[in-house]
């Protein structure tokens, strides 16, 4: 509230908590966020702060170095608090996981692991030989070979392993439907500007964190990978609420959104340097260099805490550590490509079998049941893994086992090649097996990720073709292409074959490819197939990109209908603006109004934002008012003077009621400097602005005089519907359509 003939002074104290200058941009659910509104509320903070240090002396110096430092603080509670809740999973997953098979009887919180450490044999279970482990199946006193005893051990396996994933499910429905699914996809919307808040909310992360262990250890073909990002999300919303930089400004939040996005890819794989790429090459929108440092540092960080908890107790961040003593040959290169051909083609499949599925789940009545669902893919997977070595323990565990060199006294039989046909037919049906039930469980109700179940499939027929390729080997070695075969018996490495087999399905899944190389290097410590590696990726891409561009994470995005306005995309529109604009546009006058007449206009014409024009039949630009900050405003004018319905607003400096002492300033909440284009425009151009500018909406006008308005979501809807061939309606989870 202003004077009559006042003007308004830069203070803080004036509006409401965490606005600067009534620059405060407010949003609400399911709007997109405007970026260049967002950076001037931040130069506007660090002016005033500049201008209410000034005179202070060494106190003005701490206040200023204070506000600097606030962002690395937050880095840092960040990822402490990520490795801090990966390691609980880590731990709570292995000794949920194990229950299926049995207990300890000496101590009821160890698992098999631990509780049988002193038995030390690679090829068998310590279960089978530990006298402290008590299998289901001999419980009683029941003879462990008998067949009774492996119908107790199956019926237990597949009851406990549908328990928990009912009780998952269960959780997510009551408390957060956003906990369920990997996340990834809401991620990277988020971060392209869209606002969810419930999605990152408390209840969430709690949610997430206690249905991702009981969902992973449920042995549901899915991963906690993926979802470990989305949980460092919620950690960084829920820190960044108490530094005053980042609490009210949602395109700074998004920097730390980023470095948290680093940790949980981080502290999943213990691959810093691969949580920092995938940051910026699969998830982030807008990604300056400063956050690129602090990104960095978050994710070290976050490695750093993982590792001084040590949750696996072996002090090492590499999860499938390879030691392979044979480097690769050149002739080895066509089996590298063609792993990565299969890899491309199998993800390409996965992709369009997942999304079919998906679209049939969400408009049909199964998505009225997703607890049923659920516990019937959870006793499916149960029932059917349990028949298969490769498919009935964890998921980590079988890709180390298929990563493994074998030695001259190994007795796995993934190393002799007299069981071969035998050893790759139980292979090619696990993965088979696990490709079809990973297609079903992506996209239930449970926190669930794609990243280990894809690097199994992958690793799997990966080492179907080194064993292949050994037999080969083994059989011809005089052949000139396999000279090195001569000196050596065992000059073929099919756990080599696995490893790139998992980067290739990987690849062809998410269509990632740097950060993806340096995720598989940092996941096995192993430099010398690095080039093989990269190799196998870019022709898993090249071979996916043929089926469809797009991976599972954008298609999930466009099939969710949430409004994200892609970064790497490309496209070419032959339309002017002219021929998309909203022609019939709600506006403001300058004066005339009254805060009763606003709120009601509010009420009644529901939209994102309305233009501020002088007259509405001749209605020239004066700025523009998003309709979050209008009913702020007004809320505020009532609650600081008790003004009444009648008290006048205004949007310029003049006013008409000579008589009146006070009125309502319109000026601080409304954006005086919109982005305006001319009516023949090219389409292309302003999606570019849209893109680069991170805009919200334009203004069309021409000559100052307004002929439309043009909003994000309206050019995402005309890219589906003539790119994808899709119809977006934007709507919010409980069915609401919201406009803008």
């Amino acid at each position: 509230l202003e004077e009559e003939g006042g003007l308004p002074e830069l203070h803080p104290s004036r509006y409401s908590k965490g606005s600067v200058d009534g620059l405060d941009t407010i949003y609400c659910d399911f709007d997109t966020i405007d970026w260049t509104r967002d950076a001037e509320l931040d130069r506007r903070q660090r002016l005033l702060l500049d201008q209410s240090c000034k005179g202070q002396g060494i106190v003005g110096k701490i206040k200023k170095q204070a506000y600097r430092v606030q962002a690395w603080v937050l880095v840092i509670l960040i990822s402490a608090i990520t490795g801090l809740f990966a390691a609980v999973i880590d731990i709570g997953v292995d000794w949920l996981a194990d229950t299926r098979f049995g207990y300890c009887k000496s101590d009821f919180m160890l698992n098999l692991k631990y509780c049988c450490q002193d038995i030390n044999n690679d090829n068998e279970r310590p279960g089978d030989t530990c006298a402290d482990w008590q299998d289901w199946g001999s419980l009683g006193g029941v003879d462990p070979t008998s067949s009774w005893a492996w119908m107790l051990s199956y019926t237990a396996y597949v009851a406990i392993s549908v328990l928990f994933a009912a009780t998952s499910a269960w959780w997510v429905g009551i408390f957060s439907h956003w906990a369920s699914g990997s996340g990834i996809p809401e991620v990277k919307t988020i971060l392209g500007g869209f606002v969810i808040h419930a999605f990152a909310g408390p209840m969430t992360l709690v949610v997430k964190v206690a249905g991702l262990m009981l969902s992973v250890a449920s042995g549901l073909n899915l991963g906690k990978e993926g979802p470990l990002v989305h949980v460092a999300m919620c950690v960084g919303n829920a820190l960044s609420r108490f530094f005053p930089k980042y609490a009210k400004n949602q395109a700074k939040k998004r920097e730390i959104f980023s470095a948290a996005a680093a940790a949980g890819v981080s502290v999943a794989f213990g691959a810093p340097i691969g949580g920092v790429l995938f940051s910026l090459e699969e998830v982030s929108y807008y990604f300056p260099h400063k956050t690129l440092w602090r990104t960095f540092f978050c994710a070290t960080i976050a490695a750093l805490v993982l590792q001084l908890i040590d949750p696996f107790h072996n002090g090492k961040l590499i999860i499938f550590q390879t030691n392979f003593t044979h480097s690769w040959m050149p002739i080895e290169l066509i089996p590298f490509m063609l792993i990565g051909a299969i890899g491309g083609l199998l993800g390409a499949l996965f992709i369009k079998l997942n999304l079919i599925l998906c679209e049939f789940r969400k408009t049909s009545g199964l998505r009225k049941w997703p607890v049923t669902e659920v516990m019937a893919v959870a006793l499916v997977t149960a029932a059917v893994s349990y028949m298969n070595e490769y498919m009935r323990f964890n998921t980590s565990e079988v890709i180390a086992e298929l990563f493994n060199e074998c030695s001259s006294s190994d007795t796995s039989p993934l190393c002799n090649y007299d069981d071969a046909p035998k050893t790759m037919l139980s292979l090619a049906l696990a993965s088979a097996t696990r490709l079809i039930l990973t297609v079903f469980t992506f996209g239930i109700k449970v926190p669930a990720g794609l990243f280990i179940p894809s690097m199994a499939i992958g690793a799997s027929f990966g080492r179907i073709v080194g064993t292949l390729v050994g037999m080969f080997a083994n059989a011809y070695p005089d052949l000139w292409i396999l000279e090195e075969c001569r000196r050596e018996t065992n000059c073929i490495t099919p756990g080599v074959y696995a490893l790139i087999g998992s980067a290739a399905m990987l690849g062809g899944v998410t269509r990632m490819t740097v950060s993806l190389v340096v995720i598989v290097f940092e996941l096995t410590g192993d430099l010398d197939y690095i080039l093989p590696i990269m190799l196998a990726v870019m022709m898993s891409k090249w071979v996916g990109d043929a089926f469809g561009r797009d991976g599972i994470y954008d298609e999930h995005i466009l099939l969710n209908e949430y409004p994200f306005l892609d970064q790497k995309a490309d496209y070419r529109m032959p339309l002017k603006v002219r021929e998309l604009v909203k022609g019939e546009v709600e506006v403001l006058e300058l004066s005339g109004n009254t805060i009763g007449s606003l709120r009601k206009f509010a009420h009644v014409r529901v939209y994102t934002g309305y233009p501020v024009v002088t007259k509405k039949d001749e209605p020239y630009i004066v700025g523009y008012i998003a309709r979050s900050e209008l009913l702020l405003a007004l809320d505020v004018a009532e609650k600081n003077i008790h003004a009444s319905a009648a008290t006048p607003c205004y949007f310029d400096s003049k006013t008409d009621e000579g008589s009146r002492a006070t009125f309502v300033d319109m000026r601080q909440w409304m954006d005086s400097t919109p982005i305006l284009v001319p009516p023949r425009a090219s389409l292309t151009t302003v999606y570019e602005l849209f893109k680069k500018l991170g805009l919200r909406y334009v203004l069309v006008a021409r000559h100052g005089l307004l002929h439309g308005i043009l909003t994000k979501k309206d050019l995402l809807q005309y890219i589906a519907v003539t790119q994808h061939h899709r119809f977006l309606t934007f709507v919010n989870p409980e069915n609401k359509p919201h406009t803008e």
